[in-house]
């Protein structure tokens, strides 16, 4: 079984190729998709036909009730709550080759720390359970103690816990020590090149690996993007290559690639063959339009 934390949005994608030569209107593909970390994680793994147990919090709005049909839809079993607060929106605008995203956090501002609670609890006593905790989740400081609390007390047979920590900007907003206190009670961190970075206080993401894995002594997966992924677990340093493709929509694809890599973990595979896996995934997802294509999944199928 997985578990999954994180928030939850609708996301809108503008792509519009360039600029009208008013400047005011431009033809552009618009896809609207529900997104947020921790619905694409269970999202690719429900997808990749998984059990998956989800918290998060909607709104009692419009967005959250087509959020909640969508993961009735898709088999994923939501036990977060909902409040009288609109549900996460996220607009992602690429226009003439610049790149901008713009959040409203909203109902995930508002996730109950006693629900949570209850939910890592279950999370981490479940038989082969495998846990992926979201940065977005420690913004809050009642949910970023119970994290840090209830995963001190776990027991480190059977249950895999994985951080992804989410953004900079999310990082900065919870603080370095807090991120790396977090980190320290996990079995993997899977920070991209700039948050490795930024959390090692390293300029190379090689070194920053180096020095992530001896501060949290957890096995740390470094996502690279077009370079592909490396994977440092103290005595070795491993490297998937990119995989040339056309990107059409980036959106989404450090949520697959985690996805993609912890199933393969706790399908047994090695390492090398998890890292690999993760990377084809994340490649093949970044070649569809929208954060959770269903044409990746048909086509994996």
């Amino acid at each position: 079984m997985f578990y999954v934390t994180g928030d939850l949005n609708i996301d809108a994608a503008t792509v519009a190729p360039a600029l009208s030569l008013s400047g005011k209107e431009a033809q552009a593909r618009i896809v609207i998709s529900c997104g947020g970390q921790g619905g694409n994680v269970a999202w690719f793994l429900a997808g990749l036909g998984q059990p998956v147990q989800l918290f998060g919090t909607l709104g009692h709005d419009l967005a959250g009730d087509l959020y909640l049909a969508h993961l009735n839809h898709c088999g994923i079993t939501f036990v977060g709550g909902r409040v009288d607060i609109p549900t996460g929106m996220v607009s992602v605008v690429e226009e003439s080759g610049t790149y901008h995203m713009y959040r409203q956090r909203g109902a995930n501002c508002a996730a109950d720390p006693v629900r949570l609670a209850s939910f890592l609890r279950g999370a981490v006593t479940a038989p082969a359970s495998c846990l992926f905790i979201s940065g977005y989740s420690l913004l809050d400081d009642g949910c970023a103690a119970q994290i840090t609390s209830i995963l001190a007390e776990r027991s480190r047979v059977g249950t895999v816990v994985a951080l992804d920590p989410a953004s900079i900007d999310a990082m900065q907003s919870t603080g370095r020590d807090a991120v790396l206190a977090a980190a320290g009670r996990c079995d993997y961190v899977l920070p991209n090149c700039e948050e490795a970075c930024w959390l090692a206080q390293e300029p190379d993401p090689e070194a920053a690996a180096y020095t992530l894995h001896r501060l949290t002594d957890a096995i740390v997966v470094v996502k690279l993007g077009e370079q592909g992924a490396m994977l440092c677990s103290g005595d070795q340093l491993l490297r998937s290559p990119g995989i040339a493709a056309t990107a059409v929509d980036v959106t989404g694809a450090g949520d697959a690639f985690a996805a993609a890599f912890l199933l393969a973990k706790m399908s047994g595979k090695e390492d090398q063959a998890a890292l690999d896996a993760a990377v084809a995934f994340s490649v093949a997802k970044v070649q569809f339009a929208g954060t959770q294509p269903p044409e990746l999944l048909r086509q994996k199928r």
